[in-house]
């Protein structure tokens, strides 16, 4: 057991480092995805050159995003073959202890030892696999969609209904966040009614007026900013969704 645990920890190590790297190289090309977006929005660059460089972006990403969902998965079983390796270890060091038959103190020792780190190992791939969000990974998705064809929609079929699934989970976050902001708009607006009221009965003068009415005023701009990019986000991500479940529909005729 001592060999293959220390293999199982080994290869998940290995794993999680190869995960790491993966998903730093990712968020590199996130940002110049971000940033090409950002260009394009405020108008520098023509929508010939942004899906020109969308496109040539998206084929460097696809092998990647690829190979994040195969990580994952690896992850996903080492994780289970983890947490079967730390039963049997707890099971054997108890068993070990309580025994007349004692095994010697040092495979005892290396027991408790691969005990340890098959532990450790076990929370950091757990955390990895925790570390990426549904947003994310619909974003992933998008990169994908325009590659999967034919026979590879029933390879993929699992992963784009799993992701699909988790987002109209974690949707309800998001339209939960609107309408608390929408519900403090209200309020604002409730407070701009009451100044007004407040002011034409004399309760303060004009200059005190102007002064709490720029200060609301100014609130109310912002949550409707925060509003504004929140459901532009919301929606854009429905389309990605809407997207994956037209391909999951498409490919089970």
């Amino acid at each position: 057991m001592s060999e293959e645990g220390e293999k199982l920890v080994e290869e998940a190590r290995n794993a999680l480092r190869e995960f790491e790297d993966l998903l730093y190289e990712l968020r590199d090309y996130e940002r110049r995805r971000g940033e090409i977006l950002r260009m394009f929005s405020t108008g520098q660059v023509t929508r010939e050159v942004y899906e020109k460089l969308m496109g040539e972006l998206r084929q460097k990403m696809t092998p990647l995003v690829k190979r994040y969902f195969e990580l994952k998965s690896r992850l996903r079983s080492m994780e289970s073959r983890l947490n079967v390796l730390m039963t049997r270890l707890r099971v054997e060091v108890k068993t070990s202890s309580e025994s007349p038959f004692r095994l010697n103190y040092e495979r005892d020792q290396r027991m408790r030892q691969l005990l340890n780190r098959a532990g450790g190992t076990l929370e950091d791939v757990q955390r990895a696999l925790k570390s990426v969000g549904v947003e994310r990974e619909l974003r992933f998705l998008e990169v994908l969609l325009d590659s999967i064809r034919g026979e590879d929609i029933e390879a993929w079929r699992d992963v784009v209904r799993e992701v699909v699934e988790e987002w109209s989970k974690a949707r309800f976050s998001y339209a939960s966040k609107v309408e608390e902001i929408e519900r403090q708009m209200e309020s604002l607006h409730d407070l701009l009614r009451e100044l007004e009221v407040r002011f034409l009965v004399g309760e303060f003068d004009r200059a005190e007026y102007e002064a709490r009415r720029a200060g609301l005023e100014r609130k109310v701009g912002e949550l409707q900013e925060q509003l504004e990019r929140l459901q532009e986000r919301l929606e854009d991500l429905d389309l990605v969704a809407a997207r994956c479940r037209e391909l999951l529909e498409g490919g089970s005729r």
